[in-house]
């Protein structure tokens, strides 16, 4: 359970400079609540690079200027809120690289020891952990070596991973040197109400915890940026994305397509 936010713009820019500086600051407080570990993800000069930590980034000033120093075409950003039974390490902080995407996720897949005997250790191995999301990555990077694209190895992971595992929440940021993509994948999901319990934040709870904690939306600016956002900020000039959807960008074009996620007998309205 944790936050994501994304963008993909047309030159290189800021996290801050896409989004703002108030809602910059307010996303990075979120690491009160959210504080089991940070990290991005974004293109560099030599591909995908990452900087990734197991403490808060709440008042990290490394995740301080990754957000407003350290600009990019490309970006993904996460706080993490551990899932109850797995370690706070360095190996499963987020987001996870491979040699072909990043990922980072926010929900939850279970019963955990379950999800995990449908991957074995080596397909674990190159990009490290144990937890619901490295499974997730190891699954993806399997339909990509079974010849799919990125965008249709996501979607039919996601899609086989729903139906198997009911009322898992997948929120997803996975980000290619050509692709931005964004997956809102959660309904029948439960809150995660212990671990807001346990950070007696009070009424310093992030913004919509309550009632849209797994809420993802996306904006674009007049120049095609694209940025995406889990809840907690100020609704002005996001749109939500529908459940059980698929938002791609393409990094050369900027296009921004939707897709519906086939879970269960219906498709996304």
């Amino acid at each position: 359970m944790c936050r994501l936010l994304g963008y993909a713009a047309p030159v290189t820019t800021t996290t801050q400079e896409v989004i703002g500086e108030a809602n910059c600051s307010e996303w990075q407080r979120m690491g009160r609540l959210h504080a089991d570990g940070w990290g991005t993800a974004f293109l560099g000069e030599h591909g995908i690079e990452r900087v990734r930590s197991a403490h808060s980034g709440l008042r990290d000033p490394e995740l301080d200027a990754a957000l407003t120093n350290v600009p990019s075409t490309a970006r993904l950003t996460h706080l993490r809120l551990a899932t109850e039974g797995i370690a706070r390490t360095l190996e499963n902080a987020h987001p996870f690289v491979t040699d072909r995407f990043a990922l980072a996720h926010n929900g939850s897949i279970k019963p955990v020891a379950e999800f995990k005997k449908l991957v074995n250790t080596d397909e674990l191995e190159p990009h490290g952990g144990d937890s619901d999301t490295s499974v997730l990555v190891a699954l993806i990077t399997r339909a990509l070596n079974a010849g799919l694209t990125l965008s249709d190895a996501v979607i039919t992971t996601v899609e086989s991973v729903s139906e198997r595992f009911p009322g898992a929440s997948i929120n997803l940021l996975v980000l290619s040197e050509s692709e931005l993509i964004a997956v809102h994948a959660n309904d029948g999901a439960s809150l995660p109400t212990d671990e807001f319990d346990e950070a007696n934040l009070g009424d310093d709870l992030p913004l919509d915890h309550i009632d849209h904690y797994y809420q993802l939306s996306y904006r674009r600016a007049v120049d095609g940026t694209v940025a995406f956002t889990s809840s907690g900020l100020a609704h002005e000039g996001w749109t939500p994305m529908r459940q059980n959807s698929v938002a791609t960008v393409d990094l050369e074009t900027l296009r921004l397509e939707f897709h519906d996620l086939r879970v269960g007998e219906t498709v996304a309205a």
